[in-house]
């Protein structure tokens, strides 16, 4: 008897020091117990005391589940029952203590399986450059877990990105801790010009931001394009007019206020237009000029606050639409994520993601081929491809810079990427409104620098056209 009431006084003691370890079970033979940093670090675990404890050590078993995959199930028993082994007394309480340190020292609990797939993959992707014996520097993975903070190393050829990520402890949701967000992306640094990390890092976070929200990886990368869509893309803006009737927002209960206000002052002025028709002046002196001028003024008046409100309301309703369609993209994306939860949000795990989209995009735009003229997009070494950029926004116009700027790298809305002067005739030049040429894509190809009405393509070519003509004609006179 007095063996069973010393577990249960060590357990009782060992509650006491950490009340933060729940205890839904607990017998003389074994006690189920389970500690949480937050709602996605929760470790179950089951410890059983065999006749002759303590000589003979308790037994840890952990349970694997979402939150604990088989890796991280085997180092914690291992270490577990280390601690049991080496300790005469109070077993209960020692394993508690490093389990409660471990996981609130440790913040990759919630990554772990993430964590090990990233390793893999970044060795996995050098793997074809070592075939290859190739020179170029390895990509490396170094893991910091005290600090939750992933240090990201890649190589492809003469190219390279370092870049930090930091885990939030409230992984895979967020705190305050990294400014709200669950992966925190920092650019170290880099030899790729700014312009196309400032588009691969803001894409990055972004796709992190949006599987916070509960996205799905393939909606989360979709909906974080950096290339926007032309306000003019597959719009019929009357059938969106009848399909979105006018809503009750803080701006169109503004307008209500103001299109009263308007109508105070157009009233104002039509009683005063009407009145100075009658109205007497001094000694019943009436100065028909001076009223003439009142209700010409008047009258115009009238015609601006109209002419202004009109375009007041055109702007609304320009704003108004674009803000549904806004809506009904990311509805489009939301749609099956909040309906079935019930309205609420469930943060998606993303640091796999994450690394997935920068090795692939990293390593993958140095060997990318320009859908166009099957040439690579990126020439093989950096410095060339600064001086492309800086040729860009060089005022020189001599033959050499012009040639660079026709091989500036160009990212279109479909993800591909070609040379400027590629691009510049797939778009300008007929059939128009063509598909992505790149095999793989097959999407429509847009770029905001580039009209994407193609009527206004058409209208353009032939006038283009009509001017080749001219002087053709012109050059027949001579």
């Amino acid at each position: 008897m007095s063996h069973h009431k010393s577990i249960q006084e060590e357990v009782a003691e060992a509650k006491s020091m950490f009340p933060a370890v729940n205890v839904p079970t607990s017998t003389p033979s074994f006690l189920i117990a389970t500690y949480q940093r937050t709602p996605y670090t929760k470790i179950k675990m089951t410890l059983t005391f065999p006749d002759g404890y303590p000589t003979h050590p308790l037994i840890v078993n952990i349970d694997q589940d979402a939150i604990v995959p088989p890796g991280l199930k085997k180092k914690l028993e291992k270490e577990l029952n280390t601690v049991a082994m080496e300790q005469p007394t109070q077993q209960v309480r020692a394993v508690w203590e490093r389990l409660v340190s471990f996981v609130d020292t440790n913040l990759f609990v919630p990554c772990w399986k993430e964590l090990r797939q990233c390793v893999e993959m970044v060795q996995k992707s050098d793997a074809d450059a070592a075939k290859s014996k190739s020179k170029q520097k390895q990509s490396t993975i170094t893991l910091y877990d005290s600090k939750g903070k992933i240090k990201l190393s890649l190589h492809n050829e003469a190219y390279y990105i370092n870049c930090n990520i930091t885990i939030d402890p409230a992984y895979p949701d967020f705190s305050a801790a990294t400014g709200g967000k669950s992966c925190l992306l920092e650019l170290t640094s880099t030899n790729f010009p700014k312009t196309i990390t400032d588009m691969m890092m803001t894409q990055a976070q972004d796709i992190v931001r949006r599987m916070q929200e509960g996205l799905s990886p393939e909606k989360a990368m979709n909906l974080s394009n950096p290339v926007k869509v032309p306000k003019n893309f597959h719009l019929n803006i009357d059938e969106m007019k009848e399909k979105y009737k006018a809503r009750l927002t803080k701006d169109t209960i503004s307008n209500i206020k103001h299109d009263t206000e308007a109508l105070k002052k157009v009233t104002d002025l039509r009683n005063k237009e009407a009145s100075s028709v009658r109205a007497p002046g001094d000694n019943g002196y009436v100065d028909h000029k001076a009223l003439a001028k009142e209700r010409k003024d008047a009258r115009r008046a009238i015609q601006k606050l109209t002419a202004e409100e009109k375009a007041a309301d055109e702007q609304l309703e320009e704003k108004e639409l674009a803000w549904k369609l806004e809506e009904q993209k990311r509805n489009a994306g939301y749609y099956d994520v909040y309906i079935p939860t019930g309205g609420t949000i469930t943060p998606q795990p993303s640091l796999y993601v994450l690394v997935t989209f920068l090795v692939q995009k990293v390593k993958g735009l140095v060997v990318e081929m320009c859908p166009c003229c099957n040439k690579r997009v990126l020439p093989i070494c950096p410095d060339e491809l600064k001086s492309i950029y800086n040729s860009s926004s060089s005022s020189k116009s001599d033959k050499k810079t012009k040639e660079m700027r026709k091989m500036k790298p160009y990212r279109t809305y479909c993800g591909c990427w070609y040379h400027k002067s590629c691009l510049n005739t797939l778009l300008t030049e007929p059939p128009f409104g063509i598909e992505c040429p790149n095999a793989k894509c097959g999407r429509r190809v847009f770029h905001p620098e580039w009209p994407g009405d193609v009527k206004q393509l058409e209208r353009e070519w032939a006038a283009k056209q009509a001017r080749l003509r001219e002087i053709e004609d012109a050059m027949g006179f001579l």
